[in-house]
């Protein structure tokens, strides 16, 4: 079937994520014949949803997968400032656990923290991890365990063992995409195991997403929405692009 030409850009790019979640891998050529729409428009498609991390270009076309860390940290930099000043507000001011994930905008929240006293921070994010130590009044820990060449996150059931030493009072995770329908997905099984586990540990669980990753999808399902407590974006919370949320989440 040929999607017309009339498609959005978002709604075009949206598509793309789900093509590329159902085959895998597509080619530029016959993405450019699907949409009707000029190769360098896909090719400019592709370069922008590499540059948010939900994509990776590959000679003559593009394969579902991560970004890596450095290339996550410089995307949507003003949407991560302004989604770590809110989490900040929900930090525990010390005497008790949270966790966070490795992803580059809870990495943010990590080096932009209020002073605690007490504080125990678990991660498994080298980034996050580097960022916390910085903070004399946190006590930090690093998961160890497998690195995930893409994510900068430690993966596998040496990183799985470590969490499972701790109880959180909260978690701060982020996702890779978030649907309306079902939650959170991420692109690597391994990657949903850890944040899972970190939200089975947690009191209360704080999902921390740009707008850019709502309404997409990645190639694992990782957190329904009774998993999560509050999701957490750049968005005022009466903006309509958050109305597919509102029943299943509370906002902020």
């Amino acid at each position: 079937m040929v999607v017309k030409s009339t498609v959005d850009l978002e709604g075009r790019r949206r598509a793309l994520v789900d093509l590329l979640s159902a085959s895998g891998s597509l080619r530029i050529e016959d993405l450019a014949g699907r949409f009707q729409v000029s190769t360098m428009t896909i090719r400019r498609d592709l370069q922008a949803m590499e540059d948010e991390g939900l994509v990776r270009r590959v000679r003559g076309g593009a394969v579902l997968g991560a970004a890596n860390f450095e290339s996550r940290e410089h995307r949507a930099g003003r949407a991560k400032q302004e989604i770590a000043r809110k989490l900040a507000t929900l930090v525990p001011s010390g005497g008790v656990g949270v966790c966070m994930d490795a992803s580059s905008t809870v990495c943010v929240l990590a080096g932009s923290m209020p002073p605690a006293e007490n504080l125990s921070v678990v991660t498994d994010g080298i980034e996050t991890f580097l960022t916390l130590t910085r903070d004399t009044s946190v006590h930090a820990y690093l998961t160890g365990g497998q690195k995930d060449p893409n994510a900068g996150s430690l993966i596998g059931p040496v990183a799985s063992a470590a969490l499972k030493q701790f109880s959180f009072a909260r978690a701060f995770l982020s996702g890779a995409a978030v649907d309306p329908s079902f939650g959170t997905s991420e692109f690597s099984a391994e990657e949903c195991e850890i944040k899972r586990l970190m939200a089975e540990l947690s009191d209360h669980v704080v999902m921390a997403v740009d707008s850019q990753k709502l309404g997409t999808g990645a190639a694992a399902r990782c957190l329904p929405w009774e998993g999560i407590d509050l999701m957490v974006t750049e968005l005022d919370v009466s903006d309509a692009r958050l109305d597919p949320y509102r029943h299943h989440v509370e906002l902020l």
